[in-house]
């Protein structure tokens, strides 16, 4: 009977029979559309890089010295919430897991951080380590790895979810991100949250190819076109990086819009405007 099983084995089938595949970007293009929710052990073995034995000994109570990094990647699989991530940590552990990286507040820009939560597409503030400084609620909906506190550059370039939602992950994402964090630890050579965010990206043995091997030189991704899957939608999506920055203080904004973008503006453009006369200066004059 269900009730004699053990209290991790409960947990961890019920929360992997409600979560709804659908939600999880890349998962239909990859294993097929479902006709209900739920994902299987080996739906999970996949999703965490590991074997289906495996998965299922967690599941059943039976690991020990089980990996924190594989936890992790199980509570976000399964989009635990804080209690449920802490439940799930005392079963295995005996004790809390760590708290999520939160940003400090004193390095949150609020001017920038008001435009990123009035707009109406992703977006979200980051440093040169990629650590996420606010961001808004489309960009948790479309990158629901954010409400984790995780570093953009660990995500991508080390997290299996991250290889499932991006399209071309290799080439248009892997290596034009490892080339920038490389130029920005040579800018910064003595920081040392850069060389811990490099530390924890060579654990995965492709990302340190990438990162110490690969050649490729690209400074910023501003204009980019890249595709990836969003929640809830089966077809991928083309995207433009619109990189923004704040001269003062060096905060910087990403904005991930649609690639449509351009003709959208272009047709909800007035014909009057649109059409300027030549000869009108296209800036105010001095004052």
């Amino acid at each position: 009977m269900a009730s004699n099983l053990p209290p991790i084995t409960r947990m961890l089938k019920t929360w992997r029979e409600q979560r709804d595949p659908r939600a999880m970007p890349g998962f239909t293009a990859r294993y097929g559309s479902r006709q209900r929710k739920g994902l299987t052990q080996r739906d999970m073995a996949d999703l965490t890089g590991v074997t289906e034995g495996y998965y299922g000994k967690l599941e059943r109570g039976q690991l020990d010295n089980v990996g924190t990094d594989f936890l992790k990647s199980v509570s976000r699989v399964l989009d635990l919430d804080e209690a449920q991530q802490t439940h799930l940590w005392l079963e295995v552990y005996g004790f809390a897991p760590p708290p999520r990286r939160h940003p400090d507040l004193s390095t949150i820009d609020p001017v920038v951080a008001a435009i990123v939560h009035e707009l109406p597409w992703p977006a979200y503030t980051f440093d040169h380590r990629w650590d996420i400084r606010a961001f808004n609620e489309q960009a948790a909906r479309d990158y629901p790895w954010m409400l984790h506190g995780v570093n953009v550059m660990i995500w991508a370039l080390t997290y299996r979810e991250a290889r499932l939602q991006l399209k071309d992950w290799l080439e248009k994402w892997a290596k034009p991100m490892a080339s920038q964090l490389r130029l920005s630890a040579k800018a910064h050579p003595d920081d040392a949250r850069l060389k811990e965010v490099c530390a924890e990206i060579r654990k995965d043995e492709v990302a340190r190819r990438i990162l110490d091997d690969d050649v490729t030189s690209v400074t910023h991704p501003d204009g980019d076109r890249r595709r990836l899957y969003l929640p809830h939608q089966e077809e991928e999506v083309e995207v433009e990086f619109v990189a923004l920055g704040r001269l003062s203080n060096n905060t910087r904004l990403m904005v991930v819009m649609p690639a449509s973008i351009r003709q959208d503006v272009k047709d909800a453009i007035p014909s009057t405007i649109a059409q300027v006369p030549e000869g009108t200066p296209s800036t105010p004059a001095s004052v």
